[in-house]
């Protein structure tokens, strides 16, 4: 499948006719090049315009295209045939691979984005005292400041144990379609549930959790405002949905990728449109695509004895497969994969080049690429930066 999706893209950006497609993007793309023939294969059966908009205006006749389309059509057809006008770079087309990032992820009809709760769960988030020794917070593991990671290996939780992998971001987060490099969270309400109550992390229970908040007054009334006409608001579930609400908000749509994505030509340097153009020619796209560039599903990458998807399901189809990563802030959120075992972005790069499309890259072209993916690099909220002043007991 990757291999494939390298070849056609490669195609579909090498023959595609250079011309300027302002009416043809707008208004001919519609149905052009998915149920009526591309500007190659007219152009190729048509030798004049003036050929082209007879034949448009024959289907119009006949009721094989909108009547109204054959105006445009002729203006698109002079576009397609003049040679002074100027033409649309190859590199503008590559557009059209991404999807840009909106400003905030799909939010769920059972937890509700609310200023009240997104403050509840930004304290709760950066509150320690959700852990059983109180030394433990979200933010311990997942700082806001350096990427929404840690920058270790593998995450030192409860009792200076070692966690088994690599802590992703939880930036952007609200976008993925599963969490954890396994998935055996679907939404960020589960995942949210998992580190509070895993031993190796803040090693608590629910339990104890609610009881810690409940003689914490402020935070009483903190519930009570976020979840209103709640009888008792302060429940686990309602501490995962308060984080996982704050955890949506943490996202960067003005980073200088999605800013060109959105029509600024100069927020890429050229050596960052060189890489985009070998992100999708070598076929990174086939899995890494979508507004996070993941596709949120499993492929296998052997690396290590983790047998990834495969505890979750007990498929034996599922052994050595992980959730391909996000790539936002990647350049920020070293080492990667999902043991942590790699620190160079561009060694990383020319590894899963290899082991996933059979591509040796050149250092050249691991730099290039690299610098795209750097690109990518927002900024989190301020607000969600800044520490909150927690509440103190009773």
């Amino acid at each position: 499948m990757k291999k494939f999706l390298s070849i056609t893209t490669f195609l579909a950006i090498c023959t595609g006719t250079p011309a300027i497609a302002s009416t043809w993007d707008s208004i001919c793309s519609k149905c052009h090049g998915i149920i009526a023939p591309s500007k190659d294969v007219l152009i190729k059966k048509f030798k004049t315009k003036e050929a082209l908009v007879e034949a448009a205006k024959n289907s119009a006749k006949h009721k094989k295209m909108p009547f109204d389309n054959v105006k445009a059509f002729e203006k698109a057809a002079k576009e397609l045939f003049s040679r002074e006008v100027s033409v649309k770079s190859v590199q503008e087309d590559f557009r059209s691979f991404f999807t840009p990032l909106p400003s905030f992820p799909p939010i769920p009809k059972n937890n509700s984005l609310t200023p009240e709760k997104v403050k509840l769960g930004k304290m709760l988030y950066y509150d320690p005292r959700l852990s059983r020794s109180q030394l433990i917070s979200c933010n311990t593991c997942h700082n806001l400041s350096i990427g929404g990671d840690d920058n270790q290996k593998t995450s030192i939780g409860h009792g200076w144990q070692a966690g088994p992998r690599n802590a992703p971001t939880t930036i952007n987060s609200g976008f993925l379609k599963v969490q954890f490099w396994d998935g055996r969270a679907l939404t960020l309400e589960e995942q949210a549930a998992g580190p509070l109550q895993a031993h190796v992390e803040m090693n608590a229970t629910p339990k104890l959790i609610v009881e810690r908040l409940k003689r914490i007054p402020e935070y009483v009334e903190l519930f009570k405002k976020a979840f209103p006409g709640e009888k008792d608001p302060v429940t686990f579930e309602n501490v995962t949905k308060a984080i996982a609400a704050f955890e949506r908000t943490l996202n960067t749509p003005n980073s200088p990728f999605n800013r060109y994505l959105l029509g600024d030509d100069n927020a890429l340097t050229s050596e960052q449109k060189e890489g985009m153009k070998l992100f999708v020619k070598y076929g990174c796209i086939a899995c890494h695509n979508g507004p996070v560039l993941s596709d949120g599903q499993f492929h296998e990458f052997k690396w290590n004895k983790d047998l990834g998807r495969y505890n979750v399901t007990k498929n034996p189809k599922d052994k050595y497969k992980f959730r391909t990563p996000q790539l936002l802030n990647v350049a920020i959120t070293a080492p990667y994969f999902h043991d942590g075992s790699v620190n160079s972005l561009e060694a990383a790069i020319k590894i899963m080049a290899k082991k996933e499309l059979g591509k040796e890259l050149s250092n050249i072209e691991a730099k290039k690429i690299k610098a795209f993916l750097e690109s990518m690099t927002g900024e989190v909220p301020l607000e969600a930066r800044v520490l909150p002043e927690l509440p103190e007991k009773n």
